[in-house]
Formats: C-alpha cells, sequence, structure tokens
C-alpha cells in the first residue's frame, strides 16, 4: 500500500520547548494506525499536524506523495475529519450541527439528509438527531461530534482519544467501528489512545511517542535498568540482549514476540523465565496473558493458542522471547 503521509526532519515547538522531533515517519493509506504514549508525550501535537492544523516549525510533510505547504492547508483540511480530544458542538441540535459541517464543506442541500442519517445510524446516535448540543452528555457529546467528522465522508479520519468520555458500552461500539473503519469505507483511519493493549487489538501500525521523538516500541513489557557485557539486569531478572547492544537504560518486549510454553523451549532463544500466570484477558479477537516470572510480562495470543495452551490462573508457564525482538533505549 502506497504511503499517505511521509514526514521527514520535523521539528515542532511550543514557545522554546520541542515538542515533537521526527526524523522521518511514514503512514500507510486504506490502514489503521494508533499512535501511543504517556500524556505529553506529543501525540496530539502529530495528529494536529496531520490534519494540517498546525504546520511544523521545520522539516516536510507530504501528502499522498505532494509536499504541503501552509497555503496548502485549507483546502487540505476539507479532506480530513478530525475529532478533537475535547470536542465541542456549536448552538443548535445536533442535526443543525452535521448540516453546517457539510454547508462548509459545499456538499449538495439534497444530499444533507441521507448523509446526516448514515453517520447517525454508524453510530446509533439516530435518537439525539434533535437534541440541542448544549444538553449532550460527555459520552454523547463525543458520539454526535464523531458524526460531525463522519458525514463529510473524509478521505482521512483523525480521532484524538476517542475512547477518553466513553462509558463501556460506548466503547463497545467504538472500538468494532474503528476496527471496520477502512474495510466499509477505503479510508484511513488514525487515533490516538493512552490504552496501548487496545492500540496493538485495533490498529494495523502503531506508532509509540515518548518526549516528542518516535520509538520502536509499544511500550508493554517496559523495564529499567542496566546493562552488562550484553545482559540488561532488572534488579530482578538478568535479560540477554543481541551483542551489538553495549549500554541502554530501557527495555521494552512487543507482547506478540513472546512465546508462552508449558515445558522449556527447545530452541536457540537465550531468554527463557519460569513463572504463574495472574491475569487472562480477552482483548478484542486476542488474549492477553500475564505472567510474574520476578518482572511481570504481558504476552498476546490468539484464543486457538489459549485453548492449545490449556492455561488457567495460577497455571507455571515459561516465557520466552529472542534477543534481537528486545528495543532498548
Amino acid at each position: 500500500m502506497p504511503d499517505l503521509y511521509r514526514l521527514t526532519n520535523i521539528r515542532f515547538f511550543y514557545g522554546d520547548t520541542l515538542a515533537l522531533s521526527i526524523p522521518t515517519l511514514s503512514i500507510t493509506t486504506g490502514k489503521i494506525t494508533a499512535l501511543i504514549g504517556p500524556n505529553g508525550s506529543g501525540k496530539s501535537t502529530l495528529l494536529h499536524l496531520l490534519a494540517f492544523l498546525e504546520a511544523p516549525h521545520e522539516g516536510e510533510i507530504r501528502f499522498q506523495n505532494q509536499t504541503v505547504s501552509a497555503r496548502r492547508h485549507p483546502d487540505l483540511r476539507r479532506r480530513i475529519g478530525f475529532l478533537p480530544q475535547r470536542p465541542y458542538m456549536l448552538r443548535g441540535t445536533v442535526a443543525d450541527n452535521l448540516q453546517l459541517a457539510l454547508k462548509l464543506r459545499g456538499v449538495q442541500k439534497t444530499l444533507w439528509p441521507h448523509k446526516i442519517n448514515k453517520a447517525m445510524a454508524r453510530l446509533n446516535i439516530a435518537h439525539l438527531r434533535n437534541q440541542k448540543a448544549t444538553d449532550l452528555s460527555g459520552g454523547e457529546l463525543q458520539k454526535a461530534a464523531l458524526a460531525r467528522a463522519l458525514v463529510t465522508d473524509p478521505e482521512v479520519l483523525l480521532l484524538d482519544e476517542p475512547f477518553s468520555h466513553l462509558d463501556q458500552t460506548g466503547i463497545q461500539l467504538l472500538e468494532p467501528f474503528i476496527a471496520d473503519y477502512p474495510k466499509a469505507t477505503g479510508s484511513t483511519l488514525i487515533f490516538s489512545t493512552h490504552n496501548r493493549y487496545q492500540g496493538l487489538a485495533l490498529a494495523d501500525g502503531i506508532i509509540t511517542l515518548v518526549n516528542g521523538e518516535c520509538v520502536k516500541t509499544p511500550l508493554i513489557n517496559l523495564f529499567t535498568g542496566h546493562t552488562d557485557n550484553h545482559t540488561f539486569n532488572t534488579g530482578k531478572l538478568s535479560i540477554t540482549l543481541t551483542a551489538d547492544i553495549t549500554s541502554c537504560r530501557h527495555i521494552s518486549i512487543d507482547p506478540n514476540e513472546i512465546v508462552l510454553s508449558r515445558q522449556p523451549l527447545i530452541s536457540s532463544i537465550r531468554n527463557q523465565f519460569q513463572g504463574r500466570v495472574t491475569t487472562i484477558t480477552e482483548e478484542m479477537g486476542k488474549v492477553r496473558i500475564t505472567v510474574n516470572t520476578g518482572e511481570v510480562f504481558q504476552a498476546l495470543i490468539t484464543s486457538e493458542a489459549l485453548k492449545d495452551l490449556d492455561l488457567k490462573l495460577g497455571d507455571v508457564v515459561w516465557v520466552s522471547f529472542k534477543s534481537n525482538s528486545i528495543v532498548t533505549f
């Protein structure tokens, strides 16, 4: 699939504070991409750049293989649907807000009823059509603002922490909506979340930000320690690194790279640790297993693998992962 966005040597500042520093980043068209990272890591800033609401102070953004200049921002914004972390609605009803979005995009008036009905039906909020926007609850406001972003059939849908104001019922509705969106529309969806497992479960690709920089890890199975002779010591475990790693303060292991087994593996894998299963949780079609080996590891496996392993809480299991699956920073 071609790149939808390509960012090169991006730097963005708030005053004298460097908020983003991204040497290179590509985002594929027609896929789901999740931005994950702690608060203040730069997720919202990056989304604002991708929505063409801000321009980088340094570097280049290419969109559909075309260099983006500030002069092109107004035209490009019309092709983007953006749900901010703290959405707002204008006075009037929910339908009024959706009509205004269509009017501003120059959509033919005869198409408005169909587009509004379609957007509201997709989010199961048709009952809010004539509700005053100022009377909406936090979760209702989130869904109504998302419907407003959807109503213009954007080429790219950007969602900033879309689950933050939803109850469990709302989350259970939104997760399959995100998972099905590219297939249903042929468009691209990019969302930020502080829930790393949610990002891994829903997205085709992950972008992890730490202090405004991209790191090649989902920040799961994250350990702090020190290195000695290609070994990382967490204080509880000694983890073997690849021969080219001589110094780092943090390591992370993607939960998809962890192999669980009832017995030690007969293989060249040097990182194998015995522990006990402490939690078993379903995550959007996958199963998250937590294993305490002294350090706590999280593994994502399929339901079929869980059935084959016949794991239960308290069972003894081996955690194994290759040295080249470890991300260091």
